[in-house]
């Protein structure tokens, strides 16, 4: 817990990924939307604003573009069960948004629009994508905006999309918006996934917002829990993990970090005068990714961890080298492999191009703690 400083005045909940996907689908019709969202909606439900990370578009199986997991599209209920459950607005920036082609951004548009559910972080080409959300709270001023990592799916002019994690572009929002706004809040969908540390190109995009005038930013991908910090008054969360997502599910299920991606919980944001807090309330995924409250030694274990990966962002640069690094390699080459096996060589051309100069001190540096293991 990071707590605030000053009178606190107002409070802003936040949910990790949404993926009601794979095995997930089989409890719904068992069990109701409803049910699902159950463990989630009293903390939602408490705060001035809750918020979320829509993972994947609403479309149909049918839909879903060459090359991309034919289970990764939510049905349309799941934009009115978040709406019942507390969740005012979420973010579409995320590198499944796309999934399903333009027609399922525009049914994901149509149907959050028609459950009233706020989006941020897409539209049919760039100048909506980059859009600003608003709202009031507490009679104060809060701008939301979204950008995920993106290549093939980014919004462009006369493109649909989402809006790009580009610098130049999240900079030039930043201080356009900024006196606007009381707080302004930055959804990041961004990073590695499945390990404990943010790399350093995140880092820097971090320190970019913080300069920038962001009072909160909120990270999403990784798909595990990530620490939090503050830089000057900003409140930094690299990765709040799972909310509600089945890591089963997909063409290729990792191995890496399997019990750490089970750890989920709701994070509450106080707004206070002087720097903003941050609480966690643990959660714990079962095997479909459906949250449940973590027993008592259980919460107090994911709080630990999660207070301990936020002390070690102190020197993050060097953390990721010597802690996530290692993993990342491992899930890649575990990703590689699969695909290879299964025949799948579009997929192996796309990983392999997706190799940067900048990966390789990454790739260099786990290979020699890999071999200083055994």
């Amino acid at each position: 817990m990071l707590g605030p400083d000053g009178a606190s005045w107002g409070t802003l909940a936040a949910l990790g990924d949404i993926g009601v996907v794979g095995s997930a689908r089989a409890r719904v019709a068992r069990e109701g939307w409803d049910a699902l969202f159950a463990p989630l909606a009293p903390a939602l439900r408490a705060a001035d604003l809750a918020f979320a990370n829509l993972e994947f578009p609403v479309g149909q199986r049918d839909w879903v573009e060459p090359g991309r997991s034919e289970e990764f599209f939510h049905d349309a209920e799941v934009a009115a069960a978040l709406v019942r459950a507390g969740v005012q607005v979420v973010s579409l920036a995320n590198n499944h948004l796309m999934d399903c082609g333009p027609r399922g951004l525009d049914r994901t548009l149509a149907v959050c629009r028609e459950a009233g559910l706020a989006t941020v972080g897409a539209g049919p080409d760039l100048a909506s994508a980059r859009a600003p959300w608003r709202t009031t709270v507490q009679g104060r001023r809060l701008i939301l905006l979204a950008y995920g990592t993106a290549s093939r799916d980014a919004a462009a002019a006369g493109r649909p999309g989402i809006a790009p994690l580009d610098p130049a572009q999240v900079r030039e929002d930043l201080s356009r918006w900024r006196a606007e706004a009381d707080l302004l809040v930055v959804s990041a969908h961004w990073g590695s996934m499945y390990v404990d540390y943010p790399p350093p190109r995140v880092l820097e995009l971090a320190r970019l917002m913080a300069e920038a005038g962001a009072d909160v930013v909120l990270g999403h991908h990784p798909h595990v829990l990530q620490g939090a910090e503050r830089r000057g008054r900003t409140l930094l969360a690299y990765s709040l993990g799972d909310a509600m997502f089945n890591c089963r599910a997909g063409d290729f299920h990792a191995e890496v970090a399997a019990e750490k991606r089970l750890e989920s919980g709701v994070f509450t944001v106080r707004f206070a005068e002087r720097a903003h807090g941050l609480e966690l309330l643990p959660m714990r995924l079962d095997a479909d990714g459906i949250p449940s409250p973590a027993e008592a030694a259980d919460g107090e274990a994911i709080r630990a961890r999660w207070h301990s990966l936020g002390e070690g962002l102190a020197d993050g640069d060097a953390a990721f080298a010597r802690e996530s690094a290692s993993t990342l390699l491992q899930y890649e080459l575990q990703s590689l492999a699969t695909y290879v096996r299964q025949g799948r060589w579009g997929r192996v051309v796309r990983l392999l191009g997706q190799v940067r100069p900048r990966h390789l001190p990454v790739i260099w540096n786990a290979l020699r703690r890999g071999r200083r293991a055994r």
